[in-house]
């Protein structure tokens, strides 16, 4: 088994499972496309090479555990925040 891919597609699967926990809810919808493109990348990846399979299986399952461990420890205590209640102060403020 090759541990530094199992690594790095776990590492990429839990910053996009992140990515859509908080994107603002406006936006959600754009970001859930752009994982489900990087998402179609890495399957392509599997069929070019089909002996990643069952690493490509283990590094989905981690990533989906550190997705679910950063959304029970940090997700649900720190909401996301809307863009519309951002303030700019200036000089004159």
């Amino acid at each position: 088994m090759d541990w530094n891919y199992v690594l790095l597609i776990a590492i990429v699967v839990s910053l996009l499972l992140i990515m859509i926990q908080r994107a603002e809810r406006k936006r959600r919808k754009l970001a859930m496309a752009i994982v489900l493109m990087c998402f179609l990348v890495i399957r392509h990846n599997i069929s070019i090479k089909p002996h990643l399979n069952e690493e490509t299986a283990v590094a989905f399952g981690i990533g989906f555990v550190i997705s679910a461990l950063f959304w029970l420890l940090i997700g649900r205590y720190n909401p996301v925040g809307s863009s519309d209640s951002i303030e700019v102060i200036g000089m004159d403020d």
